[in-house]
């Protein structure tokens, strides 16, 4: 039987692979159960949401804006909670889960697979916010969140996201400001999509082959039901 043909960014070949087998289980933790549940709900939290259901678009002629469709300010206050622990300098979310799987997949394929969508996930961040020019999108993405006083307090007058933020909002066409953060925040998903599918497959089948602790966290499409599940949880493959 013909080996699938493995391509970088394409999960079809690396879905073809049978679920791969796990290195020195005694030395997974209740810690690393926690990251990549947690991982995994982040993901399906922005892709379940009204955010990634909204058009991201608009239409122009002679310079001039004709029509457009973008997320609304609640829609992206809810995602971009999570997109931040995906990549703040505090949190990492993201890196965590894939060199926590790494660390411990029995295959020297997904590493390297995994490890290039990460690559990318932070190329992306520190690339252009197109259709601007001169912001990465990290520098977008923190001017309104930080610069705009959508998270903590409100920045002072010396503020360097608040400085971003004002020219942004007063100086750029805002269909071109618009686009390009919630576009950039569509590309980065694309990365932390691939990788969720890749380490969610193998970390479910880890857990009922090798008794895993199970995860402890209380999901959050569920922390306002009247109704609480039974603990612990499994994850479904």
């Amino acid at each position: 039987m013909n080996a699938p043909a493995i391509a970088l960014g394409d999960l079809r070949g690396i879905l073809q692979l049978p679920p791969a087998g796990m290195k020195d289980p005694s030395s997974w933790t209740l810690t690393d159960s926690d990251t990549v549940a947690h991982f995994i709900q982040v993901n399906a939290q922005i892709r379940s949401s009204r955010w990634y259901a909204s058009d991201i678009k608009f239409t122009t002629q002679g310079g001039q804006l004709l029509e457009g469709s973008f997320p609304d300010l609640e829609q992206f206050v809810f995602v971009a909670v999570y997109f931040r622990q995906l990549f703040a300098e505090k949190d990492q979310l993201l890196r965590e889960a894939v060199e926590c799987y790494c660390k411990f997949v029995d295959c020297q394929i997904r590493p390297f697979w995994v490890k290039t969508e990460l690559a990318g996930f932070q190329g992306a961040i520190d690339g252009s916010a197109l259709p601007l020019s001169g912001y990465t999108m990290r520098e977008l993405f923190d001017a309104y969140l930080y610069g705009a006083g959508l998270f903590h307090g409100f920045p002072g007058p010396n503020s360097e996201k608040r400085r971003r933020f004002l020219h942004l909002y007063d100086k750029e066409p805002p269909y071109k400001v618009l686009y390009a953060l919630h576009g950039s925040l569509r590309t980065l998903l694309n990365y932390v999509g691939n990788i969720a599918v890749v380490i969610r497959r193998d970390f479910s089948h880890w857990q009922s082959d090798y008794s895993l602790p199970l995860p402890d966290v209380r999901w959050h499409d569920r922390l306002f039901n009247l109704e609480r599940p039974p603990r612990p949880e499994v994850l479904d493959v």
